[in-house]
């Protein structure tokens, strides 16, 4: 089976289980060397298809283009597939439920750099480390190299957190470069 076809099973199976939810799967290319995980699509996302809208997707797409990249050549996943209402969070339960088909994802796509924005993404990649232990600094995640940082909705709640946000995109552009060189 080529990536394509791995990719529509994995929607499949996907869609099969999760029967009663919204769901939005990830988009981009399934070649690309960069996967990006973010928490978990809202349902103006799950509406137009697309992941990481509104002023936290601008926040991404900056980076993105800074980086070289666009959203098409890069992949744009969730750790979670459902789609989540009224700031309610994603339980530990659900985030399980979806871990291992982020896991599969990873193995179709195959990135080589993997950034994590948020803690959710961070534990539906099965990562134990809390997010202010390792975010900004690039880690081993077993043959892909792995980056988290805050999603950026949380700059709502912290306007702090955009300069972090800023240097931690600013320090992968670099990491990112090097990785792919």
């Amino acid at each position: 089976m080529d990536k394509n076809q791995q990719w529509q099973s994995l929607n499949k199976r996907l869609t099969s289980k999760f029967r009663a939810k919204t769901l939005l799967f990830g988009k981009g290319s399934l070649n690309s060397a960069v996967m990006l995980v973010s928490e978990y699509p809202n349902s103006e996302e799950a509406k137009k298809n697309k992941p990481l809208l509104g002023s936290h997707g601008k926040v991404v797409d900056k980076f993105l283009k800074n980086a070289g990249f666009t959203r098409r050549n890069i992949y744009i996943t969730n750790a979670v597939k459902a789609v989540k209402n009224n700031g309610e969070l994603p339980n530990p339960k659900e985030i399980k439920q979806f871990s291992q088909f982020l896991r599969e994802e990873i193995k179709i796509i195959e990135p080589k750099v993997i950034i994590a924005l948020g803690g959710i993404s961070l534990r539906g990649l099965n990562v134990k480390l809390p997010l202010f232990n390792i975010r900004g600094r690039i880690i081993r995640f077993g043959t892909e190299t792995l980056f988290a940082t805050h999603h950026p909705s949380e700059t709502a709640k912290n306007p702090k957190l955009q300069e972090e946000i800023e240097k931690d995109f600013s320090k992968l552009q670099t990491e990112i470069k090097n990785h792919l060189a």
